[in-house]
């Protein structure tokens, strides 16, 4: 390289470091990191209940689960755990694990017991003896206080049609009362087990909030009768809400689906375009009359988890009969 063409090469680096300490010619670019929307997807509680046996199984009280299994991650993707390591690991991951791959095989003893969807493990945990059950099982000879809380945190059940309690709630507990002002507090104050229940009662009224509206239970009876309306028919409850509260993990593989977005629905009159589940949910909890009158614009469509093929809804008793035919 000559003389003048060195001058010229000095002058033009030069001027490029002058340029990148002017800020007014820099555009900022700053890396997004990945949003999980965690809070949106529902959560199987057993995989938070995990433990490592030894390194070739983890367990779930008297469950032994065999290496490798699959799980479920937030955005829909799926990672195979393969050691306990990696299951710490993963676990640390913004994209949060939220359920098992179904199906799978896990042990009771040497028995062998196959998962296909997460109310799978109620039978299993009876059998470990974890959940007392009465074999004559009906709304009115259960525990009120077990049917409203075990349902709306999750415990030893997976709701999907979720609901709020509104504190503070007053628990009787052996004869003496107890106040709960969150959550966080029902479980220790029943002692700190669900599974070894002192006597307990509720103080009325409770109201819950559930699809943006308040509900009042004034008695035992009314909390046994929204409890049913838990596992109602499809039909009973607005095309909406089953179309958006039943996507996600916790159902059979085989019916696990992500909605398409945009979603078309009509509320309060307005037609509107919703790009994400945060959007429709705020559209939901914006009136307590949001419930009856939000209408879905037909055709919707969702991803099928299992194989990546687009279900077309042209109609709410198309929603139904999905749901009664996929098992």
């Amino acid at each position: 390289m000559n003389t003048t063409s060195k001058l010229i090469f000095s002058m033009l680096l030069l001027g490029l470091l002058f340029a990148s300490c002017d800020k007014q010619n820099i555009d900022e670019i700053i890396p997004e990191s990945p949003v999980f929307q965690t809070d949106t997807i529902d959560v199987n509680p057993y995989v938070k209940s995990l433990q490592s046996v030894n390194q070739d199984s983890l367990k779930l009280d008297c469950i032994s689960i065999p290496l490798p299994i699959d799980f479920l991650q937030a955005s829909g993707n799926t990672v195979t755990v393969n050691t306990e390591a990696e299951l710490d690991s993963v676990s640390l991951l913004p994209d949060s694990l939220v359920d098992f791959v179904y199906p799978f095989d896990g042990y009771i003893g040497t028995s062998v017991v196959t998962f296909q969807q997460v109310e799978d493990f109620i039978p299993a945990l009876i059998t470990c003896g974890s959940i007392v059950i009465d074999s004559t099982f009906n709304c009115s000879n259960q525990l009120p206080h077990v049917l409203l809380f075990f349902n709306a945190l999750n415990i030893f059940t997976l709701n999907r049609y979720v609901y709020e309690i509104n504190y503070p709630v007053t628990l009787v507990v052996n004869g003496t009362q107890v106040v709960l002002n969150q959550d966080s507090d029902y479980l220790p104050a029943i002692g700190g087990s669900p599974s070894n229940l002192p006597p307990t009662d509720l103080v009325y009224p409770i109201t819950i909030t559930q699809f943006g509206r308040d509900i009042v239970l004034n008695s035992d009876n009314d909390v046994c009768a929204f409890y049913q309306t838990l596992d109602e028919p499809c039909a009973n409850k607005p095309e909406h809400i089953q179309f958006f509260f039943n996507e996600g993990p916790g159902r059979p593989i085989n019916c696990t689906y992500f909605i398409d977005y945009p979603v078309g629905i009509v509320s309060d009159g307005d037609t509107l375009q919703i790009q994400t589940r945060d959007e429709y949910l705020t559209e939901l909890n914006s009136s307590p009359n949001a419930y009856n009158d939000i209408e879905l614009l037909y055709p919707v469509t969702a991803t099928e988890f299992n194989n990546g093929q687009q279900i077309i809804f042209g109609s709410g008793s198309d929603i139904c009969q999905y749901y009664n035919n996929c098992q």
